[in-house]
């Protein structure tokens, strides 16, 4: 009996070992593929958010959420803008010309895809004295891409949106 709790121990304190390793080994994957894309990068911060691991960081003045799978797969990272004056002027040409420029624009990001897929401009604003918040997607030529009403999720932008 005792040889029995021994071995079942001994099996419990080999698994805990096995995951401990596994999760430091997808922990540096994480890190590794982030350094790559941003080697002069130091000060970080890490979030987790869903099954995503996200380095919040600032590079050119910029603040910056590089999101990466458990993996290490790069999968988007959003630069901030507090102005329009910073964007594609194609981009801030249609949305002043939008029904959406009266509102109050709540933040700006631009959202950089791996793969060489086009960057992303997403405008996020708010309805005066209202709850109601929409999200415009632009392409950096200025085409309208799609607007959601972000209203009951928070403006959260997911890589899944992208895919």
């Amino acid at each position: 009996m005792r040889d029995i709790k021994h071995r079942l121990m001994s099996c419990i304190c080999f698994m805990m070992c096995i995951t401990a390793w596994s999760v430091s080994a997808q922990e540096a994957a994480v890190i590794a593929n982030f350094q790559k894309l941003y080697p002069n990068v130091t000060d970080v911060v890490w979030e987790k958010k869903g099954s995503y691991e996200i380095a919040c960081f600032e590079l050119n003045g910029f603040e910056r959420n590089a999101w990466f799978t458990k993996q290490g797969e790069w999968k988007m990272t959003e630069t901030d803008f507090k102005t329009l004056n910073i964007i594609p002027k194609a981009v801030a040409k249609a949305f002043w010309k939008s029904t959406m420029a009266s509102m109050a624009t709540q933040y700006i990001r631009i959202v950089t895809l791996p793969n060489n897929q086009p960057e992303v401009i997403v405008i996020d604003v708010q309805a005066w004295n209202s709850p109601e918040e929409f999200q415009l997607f632009y392409s950096p030529d200025g085409t309208l891409l799609e607007t959601l009403n972000a209203t009951q999720t928070g403006g959260e932008i997911y890589p899944d949106l992208f895919d």
